[in-house]
């Protein structure tokens, strides 16, 4: 007798989910399951790869902003700067924007575009670099 009244249960509960009656359960995890969408203008571009290689500081972002004007004087293809960023949050989740200098002065070298380093960019802007000086500094 459990046995048939078991099967029973099971059986009504089957015939509910198939018809769709049935409360849908589902887990609250948190995780979507979206596709990251790359951004399509250069404003756009700018803010996408400096919140993705987690550009914290004013340098940080002025040379991404100098990569987005390479992409917008056609000297960079956007595709690769966008692969080189997915490529550097793989290899360093925490601290990407190190990978990512690092991997496209070899790709924009094998293409023939000089990109400029971070320090670089530092030794341009006398504020930062005046700063960066007295900051190494012993006291």
């Amino acid at each position: 007798m459990k046995l048939s009244l078991r099967m029973t249960v099971i059986a009504s509960a089957l015939l509910l989910a198939i018809a769709g009656l049935a409360p849908s359960v589902a887990a609250q995890t948190g995780i979507t399951n979206t596709a990251i969408v790359a951004p399509t203008q250069g404003a756009a571009l700018d803010d996408y790869l400096i919140s993705r290689l987690r550009a914290t500081t004013d340098d940080q972002r002025y040379y991404v902003r100098e990569i987005v004007k390479l992409v917008d004087q056609n000297k960079l293809e956007k595709r690769l700067v966008l692969a080189l960023e997915r490529y550097a949050r793989r290899k360093s989740p925490y601290f990407p924007l190190p990978v990512y200098e690092r991997a496209l002065r070899v790709e924009a070298a094998k293409r023939g575009v000089a990109v400029p380093t971070l320090k670089e960019i530092v030794a341009r802007n006398g504020a930062s670099a005046a700063r960066a000086i007295r900051d190494s500094r012993y006291r």
